[in-house]
């Protein structure tokens, strides 16, 4: 694969998704700082080698993604922080604790660093093969399997996540309030519930085809910094409650 001296790559990569990439992470690590312009048209043009289509359809993106805002007939600029946005966590709630007293253990599957797939990269908003933790584990209670669930998170918000030991660890997100230096600030999650297939019927130890709850939950650190992606897949319930931190 040939990478040109402008760190546009020709391959099987989109230019316009490189382009996205090279200008989501100067914005994400504040090399482009909010309130600033990002280069014009003609700048990216002129710079990357790019059609003026393919420079649109990055920057459209970005304004799918709610990073920029453009001013017609001005420029295009970086979004600023949400200035009423401050820290939260996601607790316990009542109707989750009535079965106190049960024995609750958690079964760690993977506990690592890897490079970021691409799709994993695609919801983090990083470069694919960036290094991220990749957490994965089952809760049981009673010795039966109640919920699976797996996490990917960008390296700097936790580094020492991969020494904890995670089968006594009861909240993963908790602890990534308390011992993390970034504060999260939102979170975004879908949920839903359908049968599932052989593969997570085996995370479950359950059968193909029997019904269970699915959570996707993205979390950010800034209003668009994206820092946690969770999904999980849990038997029979699912609780959530809210917290200011």
């Amino acid at each position: 694969m040939y990478r040109k001296p402008n760190g546009i790559v020709a391959g099987s990569i989109p230019k316009y998704r490189q382009l996205l990439i090279i200008l989501r992470n100067q914005i994400l690590k504040g090399e482009l700082e909010p309130g600033q312009r990002i280069p014009s048209e003609e700048e990216l043009i002129g710079t990357y080698g790019l059609s003026r289509g393919t420079v649109r359809k990055a920057i459209a993106q970005l304004e799918t993604e709610r990073l920029i805002e453009t001013e017609h007939g001005v420029g295009s600029f970086v979004r600023a922080l949400h200035p009423n946005a401050v820290p939260f966590q996601f607790v316990t709630p009542p109707e989750a604790t009535e079965a106190a007293g049960v024995e609750t253990s958690y079964q760690v599957l993977a506990q690592e660093v890897i490079p970021a797939p691409v799709d994993i990269a695609d919801k983090l908003k990083l470069p694919p093969g960036e290094a991220i933790i990749h957490i994965a584990r089952r809760e049981l209670v009673s010795g039966q399997v109640v919920s699976y669930s797996e996490r990917f998170l960008l390296e700097d918000i936790l580094p020492d996540l991969v020494h904890e030991d995670l089968t006594r660890v009861g909240s993963i997100h908790d602890l990534l309030v308390a011992a993390s230096a970034y504060p999260l600030l939102r979170a975004e999650i879908e949920i839903e519930a359908h049968l599932i297939n052989e593969q997570e019927a085996q995370l479950l130890e359950a059968g193909p085809g029997d019904p269970a709850i699915m959570i996707n939950r993205i979390t950010y650190t800034a209003p668009n910094r994206p820092a946690v992606w969770y999904s999980g897949l849990f038997k029979s319930q699912y609780h959530i409650a809210v917290g200011i931190s």
